[in-house]
């Protein structure tokens, strides 16, 4: 028992001792490409075969996952994350290579130890690049969420002052958080496509504003959109209607956060229960059967 229990506590040592080591190889492989790029006034050819070998294998490595899951809402998501400064630099290619390094990396683990319960380590390598991915995008989309009334009273105050709507909208573009993303998004968007910011609702083609912010599947923004679109073609009526919305948005804000607050008993539970109770318990049976194993 005390030999099986040593294995696997020396196993997740060596798990985590792979998963920093991982973790340091690729910083070092992102510091060695930007390293060729320096020096490539002298190796040229070389920075190029390298950076085609990494593209090939980023290529290769897409592939797999996309017989799995469609790759078209992980790249929605990696932009999410982008937007509010993670994973800045990365590809899906790179999530993809991270993934394929960190499986195998389990799988050597497994076989090495031949313990089966870290055949578990297979999987959850695999995983590991995609749930990370998964939770920066979730955040970016959580504090878009939050920063919509102070971005909506700034736009409010900047037509209050007389400035046009679409410039209204490129100096909140500049603004950090993701929402400020988002609108500098829509404004490349515009510029690409030559559509205009706004339009009114009989238009043949929707506002660029509208047209990037309901793709992005949060119901959230998708509404802040129409209503700063409705607010743009209003004219002169723009400034009264956009404090509105602002505080209409402070408001559902503030009734969220006060539901989130009355659901805080209910989901506290289950974690203290998780890592709290339960491994107690563990600890306790542990500590008596052992010597009663030994025993026998």
């Amino acid at each position: 028992m005390m030999a099986l229990l040593g294995i696997i506590l020396a196993g997740l040592g060596l798990a985590w001792l792979g998963y920093a080591g991982v973790s340091w190889a690729l910083e070092r492989t992102t510091g060695y490409h930007h390293l060729l790029d320096f020096r490539a006034s002298q190796g040229q050819g070389q920075a190029q075969s390298s950076r085609a070998e990494k593209a090939r294998a980023e290529k290769a490595a897409l592939g797999l996952f996309a017989r799995f899951f469609s790759l078209d809402i992980w790249e929605r998501r990696l932009r999410w994350a982008q937007r509010s400064g993670r994973m800045t630099g990365q590809t899906l290619g790179n999530i993809a290579l991270q993934s394929l390094g960190f499986g195998f990396l389990g799988l050597v683990l497994a076989l090495i130890t031949g313990v089966p319960v870290l055949s578990l380590a297979v999987p959850l390598g695999l995983a590991l690049p995609w749930v990370r991915l998964y939770s920066a995008a979730e955040d970016a989309k959580e504090a878009t969420t939050r920063d919509l009334p102070a971005v909506a009273s700034i736009v409010a105050a900047e037509l209050a002052a007389g400035t046009p709507p679409e410039e209204a909208v490129r100096r909140a573009a500049v603004l950090p958080g993701p929402l400020a993303g988002l609108l500098a998004d829509a404004l490349t968007f515009a510029r690409e496509t030559g559509r205009p910011l706004f339009a009114p609702a009989n238009a043949p083609v929707r506002g660029a504003v509208v047209e990037v912010f309901s793709r992005e599947g949060v119901p959230a923004l998708a509404v802040f959109a129409r209503q700063l679109n409705v607010v743009a073609v209003k004219g002169a009526e723009g400034a009264r209607l956009m404090s509105g919305v602002a505080q209409s948005l402070a408001d559902e804000y503030q009734a969220l956060l006060e539901r989130r607050i009355e659901q805080l008993d209910s989901r506290i539970w289950p974690v203290i229960a998780l890592f709290f109770f339960f491994p107690f318990v563990a600890v306790l049976l542990l500590v008596n059967l052992v010597p009663a194993l030994g025993a026998l």
